[in-house]
């Protein structure tokens, strides 16, 4: 319900009223109402109000040594930053004895002058790179960390094995706040674990966890909680007199067509059925994951059958997080092989069922996606925006170039398709309609938050109900204003209770009004060739709760001894100028070189020795090219992005033409017959994505025809205008890229300005620098590196034979060796040598020493790690824990062979020391077991 105010607003009772009358007392409250020049010469926005009350609160409760967990519903600009910024201010105020409290004092404060912030590097980067006064690092153990007598920002990865990394920081930093940023663009699912983890190594340091309102965390957090609701961004705005933007209430909207509406509703019963039956004959499978990944995609289909099967197949890729096209997820599905009858009869029902479903809907129209056309072209004919919000990236691309293909150029403007899922998702801004046409899944309920004059949620109609059932409840949890008299008041008034925390849970009651989610039913059919009917499912007694499990969070499940390796996309192998690993990239990658003075588009497969990349430099010795510097351009400015996003249609024309004639060269006769003369080398360039587009608008009228683009001509002026200003961008940045790594070198320069960002010279100095190619792998080239002699299992049971009472390979090794396409037997030998040689006689006589077995890796080149943290072995503990001899046994303890993101040239050997047998045990030898980041 949206409040109303008179039109003289007294001041409000309860905790807003008290956070009034006592603003003048918030420690550096002129910074967080006003001081635009201060936020500005720092590269940041000022804060909103409700953004500028919620940091106040922080700063109350951390002056005195509290943790706090802020949520705020979710925007487009970053808040950390500007929390960080503030938390810097707080310090300084201390430090010169303007606060006086039980932690923010000048004698804590004395030598406690580091800040670290947990989250995702690159982002956190991009955030921070224009700080002229917080001196952000990126933290990991490759670097050496001293002391600082001087104010910084650390930066931690927070997805990585933190053992090392956090003992690092311990022994090295003091810091006077530790913030933990919670979204999933931040530490996201290992949020919980480094919260809990975090006292042991800096105990009474307050902690901030920064989150969205409404985001569902696996358990609570263990501080106090203040939590901005949209009804109290509205009262707040509403209060300093700025534009409001937040809905009064959600929408839930569905097409009425009942033939996909009865066939996903026996599909989704069917499935939980089967997996019930599966669940009591033994667990799940990688068959049954799947089936109910085909059961998802199925529900969710927001665009034809054939539109998304030709998109999806752009992006199909294997390995451990692969995408593939819903008939591809059908064929492992029939491979299931249930254990009864029973089983193997509903399990042959449903691939009966969908294939001729799937059959039916190749020359169909769903009502789902025929109501997201309705609603768009409402959009357009009203002159506003909207944004539709699908689950990832390639769902949100393929929706999007079908709207536009359907609507025409003038959707590109209005409309726009945004994904929830994923740390690259932001959110967008200024608009008058959100269509939430993707699940709304505990991972993004919280996109509910979203700033818009109006919400529409799509479903089905059978899923009306629980649907309607889950946005109140979270609406009347995280949108109704909060209660006067609750946590907030006793919070901002300091008394919190000796015991516990406050949990900030309480809403105001008199804003509920029993209306805060409708119901709408288009009367929208689709489009069918021929007449199909679908038989109605009524769940029988006793299984009222199969839409509820269908509904919740997809959790793939594969059994260890189903993890096959699958063929993934052809790679090049790139070995950098000053750096010690080499680095794999997809041949089709787009790259930004740096040629001359300007950035020039190419792939990886046309990069050669010599060529010159601008390298980001991030943990764990991990580089971006340039294009993610780029990348930090086009989020600040929305014109460049929408730019950027019209140019990159120049590739969909390429693309559609290459499905239709297969060919560069079929492709390049079809242009000559159009009397455009071009090389074939060139057309090849074009189809590996080499350009950003061509300089003649001839080639992209003649393709935007031939991919049957509705106003071809007015679309072929926008793509060529867009690639001009792309490719001039590019120059700029190029030339201000190459003067600003020069000049930075001049000690008497202190700021490095790039476009329209500023970076202060040490920033810029630890974040970019210019690697030069070396060399350059093929392996799919290079077949014969393959046609090795031997195994890794053949050299290892050949040293088990020679040294058998020293080692042992147990039969999960040999699984795991046979799998493993390691290519580098010499050096996996010489570790071999090491375990004989160096561990076993460490541990059976005690006569060598740690010291003395690194030594000996060291040339191989290897390493040795004591063990995995806490937090990875908790949430791996099925890969970490094995059964040996009866007993439970860690084999955390392994050695390390290269450091690059390809089997080809990485290699874990996890062991354990058997003191009853006097052996070495032999767990695993392949690819790195899952850390908190795989």
């Amino acid at each position: 319900m949206k409040p109303t105010f008179p039109a003289t607003t007294p001041v409000p009772k309860g905790w807003r009223g008290l956070v009034e009358e006592s603003w003048p007392a918030v420690t550096a409250s002129e910074l967080l109402r006003g001081g635009d020049e201060i936020w500005h010469a720092e590269g940041l926005s000022t804060p909103k109000e409700e953004e500028a009350v919620a940091l106040a609160a922080m700063g109350r409760l951390l002056r005195y040594g509290q943790s706090v967990h802020l949520n705020l519903p979710i925007g487009r600009e970053p808040t950390l930053p500007r929390l960080a910024f503030y938390l810097h201010r707080l310090r300084l105020d201390a430090a010169g004895g303007l606060m006086r409290s039980a932690w923010l004092n000048p004698v804590t404060i004395a030598h406690r002058n580091d800040l670290i912030v947990f989250g995702r590097p690159r982002r956190m980067l991009r955030d921070f790179s224009t700080s002229a006064v917080m001196r952000p690092m990126v933290v990991d153990t490759i670097r050496p960390l001293a002391p600082s007598e001087f104010q910084r920002t650390l930066l931690v990865n927070g997805h990585g094995d933190l053992l090392e990394t956090l003992k690092l920081l311990s022994e090295k930093s003091l810091p006077f706040a530790i913030v933990v940023q919670v979204t999933p663009q931040g530490c996201d699912g290992n949020s919980v674990s480094i919260i809990k983890v975090l006292p042991d190594f800096f105990p009474g340091i307050p902690i901030v966890a920064l989150g969205y309102t409404g985001q569902v965390l696996s358990e609570p957090l263990p501080m106090h909680t203040w939590n901005t609701r949209i009804g109290d961004v509205v009262a707040l705005r509403h209060a300093s007199c700025e534009p409001l933007t937040c809905t009064p209430n959600v929408e839930v909207v569905a097409a009425r067509d009942p033939v996909m509406d009865a066939f996903v509703k026996k599909l989704g019963f069917m499935v939980w059925n089967l997996k019930r039956k599966m669940e009591e004959t033994g667990g799940l499978s990688r068959e049954l994951s799947a089936l109910m990944a085909v059961d998802r995609a199925l529900r969710c289909l927001n665009v034809p059958l054939p539109v998304h099967e030709q998109g999806t197949l752009r992006h199909v890729r294997g390995g451990r997080y692969p995408v593939r096209m819903i008939e591809s997820w059908l064929e492992i599905a029939s491979r299931l092989k249930g254990r009864r009858g029973d089983i193997q009869e509903l399990h042959a029902q449903i691939l009966v069922m969908t294939r001729n479903m799937m059959k039916d809907l190749t020359e169909a129209k769903p009502g789902r996606g025929e109501a997201l056309i309705q609603l768009c072209g409402q959009v357009l004919n009203s002159d506003q925006r909207a944004c539709v919000l699908v689950g990832g990236r390639r769902d949100a691309e393929i929706l999007q170039s079908y709207i536009e293909r359907r609507l025409g150029p003038e959707a590109i403007e209005n409309i726009t398709v945004s994904q929830m899922d994923g740390s690259t998702a932001v959110p967008p801004e200024g608009i008058d309609l959100a269509i939430y046409a993707g699940v709304l899944y505990p991972s993004r309920i919280h996109w509910l938050g979203l700033a818009a004059k109006r919400k529409l949620v799509l479903c089905h109609p059978f899923e009306q109900e629980w649907v309607c059932q889950q946005i109140d409840r979270w609406w009347q949890g995280y949108a109704l204003p909060s209660a006067p008299t609750g946590d907030k008041q006793r919070l901002w008034s300091l008394e919190w209770p000796a015991q516990g925390c406050l949990k900030d849970a309480l809403i105001d009651n008199e804003a509920l009004c029993g209306n805060e989610t409708s119901f709408t039913l288009f009367e929208i059919d689709g489009e069918y060739p021929r007449q199909m009917r679908v038989a109605q499912l009524e769940a029988t007694r006793g299984f009222k709760d199969w839409l509820n499990v269908l509904m919740t969070e997809p959790l793939p499940v594969q059994r260890d001894d189903e993890i096959a390796p699958e063929p993934t996309r052809d790679v090049v192998v790139l070995h950098l100028e000053g750096q010690s690993e080499p680095i794999r990239w997809a041949v089709n990658h787009q790259i930004l070189r740096l040629q001359d003075d300007e950035l020039v588009v190419c792939t990886a497969r046309d990069l050669e020795v010599g060529n010159e990349l601008v390298m980001l430099v991030s943990s764990d010795e991990r580089v971006a090219t340039q294009r993610d510097l780029f990348d930090m351009f086009v989020q600040n400015n929305h014109g460049l992005s929408q730019t950027l996003r019209i140019a990159e249609k120049w590739q969909e024309f390429v693309d559609a033409g290459m499905q239709k004639f297969e060919t560069a060269i079929e492709l390049n006769s079809y242009l000559k017959s159009k009397r455009y003369e071009v090389h074939n080398n060139t057309v090849q360039n074009w189809a590996h994505g080499g350009v950003i587009g061509p300089k003649d608008p001839a080639a992209i009228r003649l393709l935007a025809e031939l991919a049957e683009i509705p106003s071809a001509d007015k679309m072929t002026t926008m793509v060529a205008n867009a690639i001009q200003v792309i490719r001039a961008e590019h120059r700029r940045i190029g030339s201000d890229l190459r003067r600003a790594i020069a000049v930075s070198r001049n000690r008497d320069v202190s700021a490095v300005q790039v476009g329209s960002r500023r970076f202060s010279r040490d920033v810029f100095d630890a974040m970019v620098q210019i690697s030069r190619v070396v060399g350059i792998e093929r392996p799919s080239l290079e077949q014969s590196s393959f046609a090795q002699r031997r195994s890794l299992k053949d050299l290892a049971l050949d040293f088990a034979i020679e040294h058998g009472n020293k080692v042992l390979f147990t039969s999960g090794c040999e699984r795991s060796m046979s799998r493993s396409a390691y290519a580098d037997l010499q050096a996996f030998g010489e570790v071999l040598k090491v375990l004989v040689d160096g561990f076993y006689p460490m541990y059976a006589k005690h006569s060598k020493s740690l010291k003395d077995v690194e030594g000996m890796l060291a040339p191989i080149p290897a390493s040795y790690a004591g063990g995995m943290s806490d937090v990875t072995k908790g949430k791996h503990e099925q890969h970490y824990f094995r059964q040996y001899e009866g007993q439970r046994v860690d084999i955390s303890r392994h050695i390390k062979l290269g450091r690059a993101y390809d089997p080809r040239y990485t290699l874990r050997l996890y062991f354990h020391w058997d003191a009853e047998r006097a052996k070495v045990v032999v767990h695993h030898a392949g690819e790195h077991l899952p850390t908190l980041t795989s």
